[in-house]
């Protein structure tokens, strides 16, 4: 539409969507700025206790200050000691297929690892998905199920809602039948209310020395815990809010992890020069191949981080339109928006910008060795503003750590894989999907 109409055009009747990187900075502002949501956008989730869920830009502050502590500066720097321990685990899958003819799936193996962090992290909750291997693909085809069946539910964004409002007894079996992949989230969530019911349990029983304990530590030990000790009123720290924001940061963050992790991979594997120069790397800072130095680190190397900030560029978080919606006009060139209109922009016109990134579609991680200014201003990923990804630094923390694990250990090749047919993404399911994707 843009190619034929220029750099504003309605993709429906309500939403205007801009192609123009100019303006992003002014439509994705920072927190003085107030954008709320758009209706269906926030429906489409059912996660409207949720911060993914939240319409009203007040509202979303609040929620999003509450859960924050367990992604604050010091939150993360201790989150090593909580990921480390899967690492190992990640390395072992690993090697029991070194000398197995079966192939090894990337994005399997790395949406078990990032979900058993996450549940760790967030939850205090040992899921186990490394060690599973049918629980972990049953898990994967969930979750590429259910980002396959966006576009559908952008057109009817109140459908997730009333179906999740079914009985589950009369739901499961009607999914299981036409749907078994998205039926296999049933019991994500029953695992998620579970989690939040034992948490009520304990907490109505917990001592006023036992809270305060918990309020002293580096971060909550659990996100539910940072809900509480959050300034929000009492009924913002009620079961559904919690069960609906557990349910949001297990889904953003593991599938978000993983595909970074894969990604990189990838693109390193693929460009053998690079990867040789990350590995030099890696060992300069290893006492042995068993060692993983801290994070802080491994962020200082420069090949390692531009490589896995060129695949960040190259594959961002979502290739969808991301409707967000003024409280005032905004002026776009020669236009006046009326205050109220959903706007959207996509973050692959930006970071594809040819204009901006020189040959745009090219895994050049020595690009950002010399960064201008604008280029740095236009790398966003993980979205901007408001809104913005606030798991950005916990993601890039246990991407670090596995792939120095897996880099130090182990020798890789690519089998059958390309970047036309399995990584560059064909189809927008609010995450890019590739042309090969199940």
């Amino acid at each position: 539409m843009h190619d034929q109409y220029g750099p504003i055009v309605r993709p429906n009747p309500d939403e205007i969507h801009i192609r123009d990187s100019s303006f992003f900075n002014t439509l994705y502002a920072p927190n003085l700025t107030k954008r709320n949501k758009y209706l269906p956008a926030a429906e489409m989730v059912a996660l409207t206790w949720s911060i993914h869920g939240t319409i009203a830009h007040d509202l979303h502050r609040r929620r999003r200050v509450a859960i924050s502590p367990m992604f604050s500066e010091r939150a993360i720097a201790s989150a090593q000691d909580l990921i480390q321990p899967h690492v190992p685990t990640l390395v072992d899958v690993f090697a029991v297929n070194v000398d197995s003819p079966e192939l090894l799936d990337l994005e399997k193996t790395f949406l078990a690892y990032t979900t058993d962090v996450i549940y760790d992290y967030m939850f205090d909750i040992k899921t186990n998905y490394q060690n599973n291997k049918k629980k972990a693909e049953a898990w994967s085809h969930s979750i590429v199920a259910v980002a396959q069946a966006t576009p559908f539910c952008e057109q009817f964004p109140w459908l997730n809602a009333k179906l999740l409002a079914l009985p589950h007894v009369l739901l499961e079996p009607v999914l299981t039948k036409f749907l078994p992949d998205i039926a296999g989230l049933l019991g994500t969530h029953a695992l998620m209310k579970d989690i939040v019911s034992n948490y009520v349990s304990k907490k109505s029983t917990s001592s006023l020395s036992d809270l305060a304990e918990e309020k002293e530590k580096t971060k909550p030990k659990i996100s539910f815990h940072a809900i509480d000790q959050s300034q929000l009123v009492e009924d913002e720290k009620n079961f559904p809010r919690m069960y609906q924001e557990g349910l949001g940061v297990l889904f953003a963050g593991s599938e978000t992890g993983s595909r970074l992790l894969a990604h990189t991979m990838f693109h390193l594997l693929n460009n053998p020069d690079i990867l040789e120069k990350v590995k030099v790397e890696i060992a300069g800072v290893s006492e042995s191949s068993n060692d993983c130095p801290e994070a802080k680190i491994l962020e200082s190397l420069p090949w390692f981080s531009a490589s896995i900030r060129e695949s960040l560029r190259l594959r961002a978080a979502s290739t969808s339109r991301l409707p967000s919606i003024s409280a005032k006009d905004l002026v776009y060139n020669e236009w006046t928006v009326p205050a109220g209109t959903p706007i959207s922009m996509s973050q692959p016109d930006i970071s594809h910008n040819g204009d901006i990134y020189p040959e745009p579609l090219k895994f050049k991680p020595d690009r950002w060795f010399n960064a201008t200014d604008y280029q740095n201003r236009m790398f966003v990923p993980f979205g901007k503003g408001t809104r913005m990804c606030i798991g950005m630094d916990f993601a890039y923390g246990e991407t670090y750590l596995a792939l120095t694990a897996l880099l130090n250990r182990f020798e890789f090749e690519l089998f059958d894989t390309t970047w036309e047919r399995d990584v560059a993404y064909s189809r927008d399911c609010f995450i890019g999907e590739p042309k090969n994707s199940q």
